[in-house]
């Protein structure tokens, strides 16, 4: 009788490390900054490495309140590897914390259902596009999606078995103040949010008083006074009051940036699974029809839990005025978790489709790597700042160097190439020639403004275009002074 997963987990963690491992880094082969938000993050990481500053974000030298640090950390610390580092460095502790959170999906499947749920899960997981689009940028994003992930997972182990294991409510609180410790408010209220609304769905009303009234809630209190505390002694209250009116008027304020309507994520939420959309509408029929329970039947309470995980965050998603289709992120585990469900079903209705699994996953394997090493990576590399500031440093030695308006994107992108801070001018000291204006000085500004009357005022005073690097929808020009 062949041994079940759940009796070889050491090898399924290993054969499940080994194709996300494999899928992550082939996906993000020769990767470069591209987008609006790598430069910015890959910058702020850059500036903390450099200055030893982990404590308040800075974007070439000014205080970017937006999130707390926890997120940039990782980030931080593998520059710390190379004076002069590449654009890979910075993707490797994203690459890791996708690894993190799929692990982290498989035992909860475990838990909750079997192995064989879990191991489905994470293959699931680890091949949406979506998740894999996640994991190949520079954000703080995967570092929170993991956070939350994780402290579920406490959550619903202490819940499980006894509501004194101190070692998973540890987990519940110290993963609940990391990611509030990396994206702010919104950290918190996923995850208490879920246990809430769970053990209300239960009717355990005593759950609910433990767990806020639990000692263990100390260690979610403990890392943010820390870090608040030292913010407070060295720049005082205003830093802090700053990152929480940032995280509520995210969220709360209609004025918001990427402020949409509430009906915004219906389309991007039914995507985001894709192709494994079709295995919830399979979950779907096959609970709405009475069907014998397969084995123990353990696999409703993570049916439970992954609704209410799913629900709830796309309510409070849909609630909030900010919205972009990466906040979907935290529904990735349990849309995973659903779809595994759906694919059990089908397997145990089907029987003849096990022996096609590894096939299928080797085919998805293919043609996402495919799909990334020729359509998307190429097309992303022509959109690097990378060439932008190549031709800069080049300019280095012969003049200042200045960033016109510019984006959060190219102030990021200038101190993380670039490696210190460079001066900012407006459009009105551009006008006045407040800046040291002689040959060798160079300027970088976007395209839209070198098709407008600064533009031409620029190339009046004797400056020349040496680069024009396509970014996005937009462009990067970089000008520098020649003149006898």
């Amino acid at each position: 009788m062949k041994p079940s997963i759940d009796q070889k987990p050491f090898r399924v963690i290993f054969v499940l490390l080994l194709f996300i491992l494999i899928l992550q880094v082939l996906s993000i082969w020769k990767p470069e900054l591209s987008g609006r938000d790598s430069p910015r993050v890959a910058g702020i990481a850059r500036e903390m490495a450099v200055t030893s500053n982990y404590l308040i974000p800075r974007l070439n030298g000014e205080n970017f309140l937006e999130y707390p640090p926890l997120g940039y950390w990782p980030m931080a610390f593998t520059l710390l590897w190379s004076q002069t580092p590449t654009d890979f460095l910075v993707f490797i502790p994203i690459i890791f914390f996708g690894v993190g959170t799929v692990l982290v999906t498989y035992f909860i499947g475990r838990k909750l259902a079997s192995g064989r749920i879990g191991l489905m899960a994470g293959f699931i997981l680890s091949s949406m596009p979506a998740f894999i689009s996640l994991h190949r940028h520079c954000r703080v994003d995967p570092v929170l999606l993991f956070f939350i992930t994780l402290s579920l997972y406490g959550f619903i182990s202490v819940y499980q078995k006894d509501w004194r294991k101190v070692p998973f409510f540890t987990v519940f609180y110290l993963a609940m103040s990391g990611a509030f410790l990396t994206k702010g408010i919104i950290g918190l209220a996923i995850p208490i949010a879920i246990a809430m609304v769970f053990l209300i769905t239960r009717k355990d009303f005593r759950g609910i008083r433990k767990l806020l009234l639990n000692p263990g809630i100390l260690l979610f209190f403990l890392p943010l006074f820390l870090w608040a505390g030292s913010v407070w002694w060295i720049e005082g209250s205003s830093i802090l009051k700053e990152v929480v009116r940032q995280s509520l008027q995210r969220f709360l304020s209609p004025s918001a940036d990427h402020a949409k309507p509430f009906y915004y994520y219906f389309i991007p939420a039914f995507l985001s699974s894709m192709p494994w959309t079709i295995l919830l509408f399979v979950l779907l029929w096959s609970r709405w029809k009475p069907i014998p329970q397969r084995e123990t039947g353990s696999d409703d309470l993570l049916l439970r839990f992954t609704l209410i995980w799913s629900l709830t965050v796309f309510i409070g998603l849909s609630l909030a005025s900010a919205k972009r289709p990466i906040y979907l992120a935290p529904i990735f585990p349990p849309f995973a978790l659903l779809a595994a469900l759906g694919w059990d079903y089908l397997r145990e209705k089907f029987p003849k489709l096990k022996r096609w699994e590894l096939y299928g996953l080797l085919i998805i394997f293919l043609i996402y790597i495919g799909i990334y090493l020729f359509f998307i990576t190429p097309k992303e590399t022509k959109e690097s700042l990378r060439p932008v500031f190549k031709a800069v440093s080049i300019q280095q030695t012969r003049g200042p160097i200045y960033l016109v308006n510019p984006s959060e994107a190219l102030r990021g992108a200038s101190f993380f190439y670039l490696g210190e801070k460079i001066p900012v001018l407006s459009l009105e000291d551009l006008l006045l020639g407040r800046f040291e204006d002689r040959s060798g000085t160079t300027l970088l500004l976007d395209a839209y403004l070198d098709d407008s009357r600064y533009g031409s005022h620029i190339r009046s005073r004797g400056y020349r275009l040496i680069l024009k690097q396509k970014f996005g929808k937009d462009a990067i020009c970089v000008y520098s002074a020649f003149r006898d």
